[in-house]
Protein backbone atom coordinates (compact mmCIF):
# COMPACT_ATOMS: atom_id res chain seq x y z
CA UNK A 1 0.00 0.00 0.00
CA UNK A 2 1.36 3.10 -1.27
CA UNK A 3 2.31 6.03 1.66
CA UNK A 4 -0.34 8.79 1.47
CA UNK A 5 0.78 12.17 2.78
CA UNK A 6 -2.40 13.18 4.61
CA UNK A 7 -3.54 16.93 4.49
CA UNK A 8 -2.56 19.49 6.60
CA UNK A 9 -4.97 21.10 8.34
CA UNK A 10 -5.65 24.23 7.97
CA UNK A 11 -5.00 25.54 12.20
CA UNK A 12 -1.80 23.53 11.29
CA UNK A 13 -1.22 26.26 8.58
CA UNK A 14 -2.40 29.24 10.33
CA UNK A 15 -0.37 28.69 13.31
CA UNK A 16 2.87 28.24 11.02
CA UNK A 17 2.05 31.67 9.47
CA UNK A 18 2.58 34.90 11.16
CA UNK A 19 0.18 37.80 11.85
CA UNK A 20 2.40 39.89 10.44
CA UNK A 21 5.79 40.72 8.16
CA UNK A 22 8.57 42.87 8.89
CA UNK A 23 10.04 44.70 5.69
CA UNK A 24 11.95 47.13 7.17
CA UNK A 25 15.67 47.11 6.19
CA UNK A 26 14.67 45.16 2.86
CA UNK A 27 15.20 46.99 -0.73
CA UNK A 28 11.82 47.40 -2.11
CA UNK A 29 12.10 44.57 -4.88
CA UNK A 30 12.88 41.98 -2.42
CA UNK A 31 10.33 43.54 -0.04
CA UNK A 32 7.38 43.01 -2.46
CA UNK A 33 8.85 39.48 -3.28
CA UNK A 34 8.26 38.90 0.09
CA UNK A 35 5.14 40.55 0.77
CA UNK A 36 3.84 38.24 -2.05
CA UNK A 37 4.69 34.91 -1.09
CA UNK A 38 3.67 35.67 2.33
CA UNK A 39 0.47 37.11 1.18
CA UNK A 40 0.09 33.76 -0.05
CA UNK A 41 0.95 31.86 1.96
CA UNK A 42 -1.47 33.75 4.51
CA UNK A 43 -4.66 33.35 1.87
CA UNK A 44 -3.57 29.69 1.49
CA UNK A 45 -3.89 29.46 5.49
CA UNK A 46 -7.44 30.64 6.43
CA UNK A 47 -5.95 34.23 7.58
CA UNK A 48 -8.39 36.99 7.00
CA UNK A 49 -6.16 40.28 8.03
CA UNK A 50 -2.10 40.80 8.42
CA UNK A 51 -0.17 43.88 9.62
CA UNK A 52 2.41 44.55 7.09
CA UNK A 53 5.69 46.29 8.94
CA UNK A 54 6.93 48.90 6.71
CA UNK A 55 8.49 51.52 9.03
CA UNK A 56 7.71 55.30 9.66
CA UNK A 57 10.77 56.56 7.63
CA UNK A 58 11.14 58.02 3.96
CA UNK A 59 7.45 56.79 2.94
CA UNK A 60 8.98 55.23 -0.18
CA UNK A 61 8.10 51.35 1.30
CA UNK A 62 4.92 52.16 2.52
CA UNK A 63 4.28 53.85 -0.58
CA UNK A 64 5.64 50.23 -2.40
CA UNK A 65 3.38 48.60 -0.19
CA UNK A 66 0.08 50.40 -0.69
CA UNK A 67 0.69 49.97 -4.68
CA UNK A 68 1.19 46.92 -4.26
CA UNK A 69 -1.81 45.97 -2.12
CA UNK A 70 -3.90 48.07 -4.24
CA UNK A 71 -3.06 45.43 -7.43
CA UNK A 72 -3.02 42.44 -5.34
CA UNK A 73 -5.17 39.44 -6.54
CA UNK A 74 -5.77 38.34 -2.81
CA UNK A 75 -5.94 41.83 -0.89
CA UNK A 76 -9.69 42.67 -0.12
CA UNK A 77 -8.58 46.33 1.26
CA UNK A 78 -6.38 47.79 3.55
CA UNK A 79 -6.21 50.47 6.05
CA UNK A 80 -3.44 52.76 6.88
CA UNK A 81 -2.07 53.82 9.66
CA UNK A 82 -2.79 50.93 11.86
CA UNK A 83 -4.39 51.24 15.23
CA UNK A 84 -1.56 52.65 17.74
CA UNK A 85 -1.61 49.53 19.38
CA UNK A 86 -1.14 47.53 16.13
CA UNK A 87 2.26 50.04 15.18
CA UNK A 88 0.53 52.94 14.09
CA UNK A 89 1.69 54.98 11.24
CA UNK A 90 4.83 52.26 10.87
CA UNK A 91 2.11 49.78 9.91
CA UNK A 92 -0.81 48.90 7.25
CA UNK A 93 -3.26 46.48 8.03
CA UNK A 94 -4.61 44.52 4.87
CA UNK A 95 -7.16 42.54 4.59
CA UNK A 96 -6.75 39.19 2.69
CA UNK A 97 -10.27 37.84 0.19
CA UNK A 98 -11.55 34.57 1.24
CA UNK A 99 -10.43 31.63 -1.02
Amino acid sequence: MPYERREESRLYRQLSVSSEINLRQLSIKVAMNNLDIYLIKAADAGMARVNIIHGRSGGDMRKAVHDFLSSHHMIEDFEYPAAPAEGGPGVTVARLLKI
